[in-house]
């Protein structure tokens, strides 16, 4: 089974293991899951129109008590060292703007309940029907009837003839058509946790609304109210919650979260404007509870805090929030036109100002359709003043490289995301050299550089009625072919293009590109 939205899924396992400072023993005490939903976004409000990128994570945190329950009588005396106070704190890094759109669960202290769900529906059918026919009948009837009777000595009496005739004929014809044509998709996700005696605390940063959650144990001791100690460091209970805890012989236990082990899930969702990486970060804060019998009453006290630093860097957007190309309709191409308004990040060519080199800016672009991302790959490090001009440019028309001396070689690395196993796809690239020396173009396809593929680009545009389109085919399943081949893989599929001059003399050599696309066949 495929779940669509792993396309758009960062997702992540982590333990969290504490380090005792005196005796430098690591313990793994937990496990925090995270799972970050990256969209990308159109903002048109307030008559705008903004890139932007919606970022949903989910943070699941597992601590089971390190003290395991034993079924079966004892004599407790103790209950040590149990989970009692749990803090997340998520930051984000690398917006230039972001938007807290929602979190949850709030301060809450009963359930919480997050469900995410969406359908459609279409309908089509097409019916036809034609009947024609006819019919003829005819009938005669004849009848004859005779009365005889005695009127004294005289004979009385009638006879009676009659006759008919009838004859219809009658004809039909009709014809009706109708179209109906149906189809339904539904998702549906969904979140549910129960706080049994727990109790979760939200606060939001008011610089920048991250938000903090803070979960801790209401009953039968409340580690958050109560938490003011005495000159050996108990909690001053008040009595009513110490006979919570003891009837004067026995021990009673903490809640059934804090006895077996807490498992809790946290969600929040941002808006975030001017970034194409990402960094977050949770802080995670553990504080675990004793409790012991000390004659009638009961001695305890609150341990910690373990901290815990979870960071996920660098995480692309652009990447994560692209759209996989669909089985039908215009979103089974994935086209870029290089024109500048379709830049997400312009192409800049190396400066020299004061005999200072500038290297070049690497461009990025992103199909109108959001299912192709095509970036410069290329390694400028080592350029000199004799470089000027090396790198992209874009015109109205293309995307030009230039090569220089130091500069012999530039990469376009294309990035798009298939969901499917049966289809074939193919690879179609308009372009042309512009200068006497031809291309060489290096292909890649999702790394394997042992089945590298090369190709060479020697004519003008439309010289000699050339039409400057190279054709490459990425999977074809005709097992009875000998082109029978699979270069993709499902999800997220890479073709690194590398450019090189034909030659010796990079200075001899130009290259353009008007478009590149991936369609399905």
């Amino acid at each position: 089974m495929l779940n669509r939205k792993d396309f758009y899924t960062f997702h992540a396992a982590q333990p969290l293991i504490h380090k005792n400072a005196a005796t430098g023993i690591a313990t793994t005490i937990g496990t925090t899951i995270t799972r970050y939903e990256i969209r990308r976004y159109r903002d048109v409000r307030n008559l705008a129109d903004t890139l932007a990128y919606q970022v949903l994570c989910t943070q699941r945190i597992v601590i089971p008590n390190a003290t395991a329950y034993t079924p079966g009588g004892a004599n407790v005396t103790l209950f040590a060292n149990y989970p009692a106070v749990v803090t997340n704190h998520i930051t984000l890094a690398g917006a230039q703007a972001q938007e807290l759109v929602d979190y949850s669960p709030r301060t809450v202290n009963s359930s919480v309940v997050t469900s995410v769900s969406s359908s459609a529906e279409h309908g089509a059918s097409t019916t036809m029907q034609h009947t024609s026919g006819s019919s003829t009948s005819q009938s005669n009837s004849f009848g004859a009837s005779a009365q005889i009777g005695f009127f004294g000595d005289v004979l009385t009496g009638g006879v009676s003839v009659d006759a008919s005739h009838s004859w219809g004929s009658d004809h039909s014809k009709s014809v009706s058509a109708g179209n109906e044509a149906g189809s339904s998709r539904q998702q549906d996700s969904n979140d549910s946790m129960t706080v049994k005696d727990w109790a979760c605390y939200t606060t939001l940063d008011p610089v920048d609304s991250s938000p903090t959650w803070v979960w801790g144990q209401e009953y039968p001791w409340n580690v958050i109210q109560f938490r003011n100690t005495n000159n050996t460091d108990n909690i001053l209970l008040p009595a009513y919650v110490n006979a919570l805890l003891t009837d004067g012989t026995q021990l009673f236990p903490p809640s059934q979260l804090s006895q077996f082990g807490i498992d809790f899930t946290m969600k929040a969702a941002w808006v975030l404007k001017g970034a194409d990486s990402l960094t977050v970060t949770h802080a995670i804060d553990y504080f675990t509870a004793t409790h012991q019998l000390n004659g009638a009453t009961v001695n305890a006290s609150l341990n910690g805090p373990q901290t815990f630093t979870v960071t996920h860097t660098a995480l692309d957007l652009c990447t994560y929030g692209l759209d996989p190309l669909q089985y039908g309709g215009a979103t089974q191409v994935a086209i870029v036109g290089f024109i500048p308004r379709q830049f997400h990040v312009q192409p800049v060519p190396a400066a020299v100002n004061n005999a200072q080199i500038t290297s070049p800016t690497p461009f990025k672009i992103i199909a109108p359709a959001n299912n192709l991302l095509i970036e410069d790959a290329t390694d400028y490090s080592g350029l000199t003043t004799a470089d000027a001009g090396a790198g992209f440019t874009a015109s109205d028309t293309a995307l030009t490289a230039t090569f220089t001396p130091h500069c012999t070689s530039m990469t376009m690395a294309l990035r798009f995301k298939v969901m499917d196993t049966e289809h074939g796809y193919r690879l179609y690239v308009k372009h042309w050299k512009t200068e006497s020396a031809g291309v060489v173009l290096t292909i890649v396809i999702n790394g394997d550089t042992d089945h590298a593929i090369v190709k060479y680009v020697d004519a003008f545009e439309a010289e000699g009625g050339e039409n400057n389109l190279l054709s490459l085919s990425l999977r074809n399943l005709d097992y009875g072919s000998v082109d029978f081949h699979d270069y993709l893989q499902l999800g997220l599929n890479s073709i690194d293009i590398t450019l090189a001059p034909i030659g010796d003399n990079p200075a001899n050599c130009g290259y353009q590109v008007r478009a590149i696309s991936i369609e399905r066949e």
